[in-house]
């Protein structure tokens, strides 16, 4: 029951991300970050994907170290950048 319950929580934060990439009061970024840390924590997978993308694109890699430091950050960003930190 975790796992569909974690897949729904990942796609409302992916669709909160799209809308507040349309509404300027809204951190869209934010919400794309708290996706991604579920979906790596949770998911074998997704850890992979993740530590792809960010090899792949250094902004993403510069948006999790920025959203690490937010005061709605998880408390738990700091596993996750461990998790999927592509220089390990």
């Amino acid at each position: 029951m975790r796992q569909p319950l974690m897949a729904l929580a990942i796609m409302a934060c992916l669709v909160m991300s799209v809308v507040g990439g349309f509404i300027p009061i809204l951190q869209g970024w934010i919400f794309f970050v708290i996706a991604l840390y579920l979906l790596a924590t949770e998911f074998e997978t997704g850890r992979k994907w993740v530590t792809s993308a960010r090899r792949r694109w250094p902004t993403l890699d510069k948006w999790i170290v920025k959203a690490r430091d937010h005061k709605w950050a998880p408390r738990h960003l700091k596993e996750f950048e461990d998790l999927t930190d592509p220089t390990k």
